[in-house]
């Protein structure tokens, strides 16, 4: 396993974190990929093309997404002989995986960097940083380093309330050389398993603790003429271990360990949410504040739509869930409780608008 800690700030101290951990797990070797902001000469020195053939497998670490692609390319996007030779060996058989910023960097298309939800749907997407406004939706418009292509690529993405960013960004940089209509947000201590990349039957499945969520734009409206973020005609599919998804056309296969809510639902009415894109913040052993409202169209009896608010105001903006439509459904392994029922979702439709509009 080549480490590449391109990402983060103290690269070695994380190489030997890793390096413990993938030993740990009955890895041969763990090798330091030496490249990073502070050695981007390497990504060009032969004998460190040399050594990335010798291995069967990269892992690139967390920290900021923007470093890797300062480290692996040029300022016009041109990839550096060590990212040309990454290519050449998952194309041989290797595999690529990565956590937080390792997962966010390897999207072929736009880049997130940076924002928060709210801030995202009301300033909109930016493509350059700005210092005084930390929570500007920020994005980098030349792509990450390209190992999967049509997808937009997130993580930490449901404890942190990431939906509307995800939304916000898609619907923003969709006509950019880059943008496109579909994104994933991976969740915390999860995975999503992609194989057959790069061909007709590429298929992810899902394993961990949590879930992740697929972005489906591709016949949103997006309303331009209001004065604030307007959109409808979104869905969303959310799984979770065990689960499949064909990544050409989005088709679904729940695991069979799950079963249909429809018809075995336990709860009377849906919830709401006064402060929607919270994430896990408060949420003292619940669900994800946004999973937890849309898991509940899916598991009440008498709702199959509800709502939830952003928490800041000036506006206020109010997302509308709906589990009415195009083959909508919830497929669940009961635990304990709701919160600890394993949940899947497909075709959750999302509406979002100003409060008030």
């Amino acid at each position: 396993m080549g480490i590449i800690n391109a990402a983060s700030t103290e690269p070695l101290d994380g190489y030997k974190y890793y390096h413990d951990l993938f030993l740990k797990y009955g890895v041969l070797s763990a090798t330091r990929i030496p490249i990073d902001v502070n050695r981007t000469s390497a990504a060009h020195d032969q004998n460190v093309v040399r050594l990335i053939k010798q291995q069967t497998g990269f892992f690139f670490g967390g920290g900021d997404q923007y470093r890797v692609v300062q480290t692996f390319l040029s300022s016009n996007g041109v990839p550096s002989p060590a990212l040309v030779a990454i290519k050449e060996m998952f194309a041989k058989g290797a595999v690529v995986a990565g956590t937080s910023a390792g997962t966010t960097c390897q999207t072929g298309r736009i880049m997130v960097r940076s924002g928060m939800s709210w801030e995202a749907l009301r300033y909109g997407a930016h493509d350059g940083y700005n210092p005084s406004h930390s929570n500007y939706l920020v994005y980098h418009p030349y792509g990450g380093i390209g190992m999967l292509d049509k997808f937009v690529l997130d993580s930490h993405f449901s404890q942190r309330g990431r939906e509307g960013r995800m939304i916000a960004l898609l619907a923003e940089t969709v006509d950019k050389p880059l943008g496109s209509p579909f994104g994933i947000g991976i969740d915390e201590n999860t995975a999503l398993v992609i194989t057959h990349a790069g061909t007709d039957i590429i298929n992810g499945k899902i394993i961990g603790e949590h879930g992740v969520t697929f972005f489906d734009l591709s016949s949103a409206h997006y309303d331009k003429a209001q004065n604030y973020f307007s959109i409808r005609n979104v869905y969303l599919h959310y799984l979770t271990h065990g689960d499949n998804i064909g990544l050409q056309k989005l088709n679904i296969t729940f695991s069979a360990s799950k079963r249909p809510m429809n018809g075995h639902e336990v709860y009377t009415h849906s919830l709401n949410s006064s402060d929607i894109f919270d994430g896990d913040r408060h949420s003292h052993g619940r669900k994800p504040e946004f999973v937890r409202v849309a898991t509940s169209v899916f598991d009440a009896t008498l709702d199959r739509t509800t709502y939830g608010e952003t928490y800041e105001k000036n506006p206020a903006f109010k997302v509308f869930l709906s589990a009415t439509g195009r083959e909508a459904g919830g497929w669940v392994e009961r635990k304990s409780d709701f919160h600890t029922d394993i949940t899947s979702y497909k075709n959750l439709y999302v509406e979002i608008h100003a409060k008030g509009n």
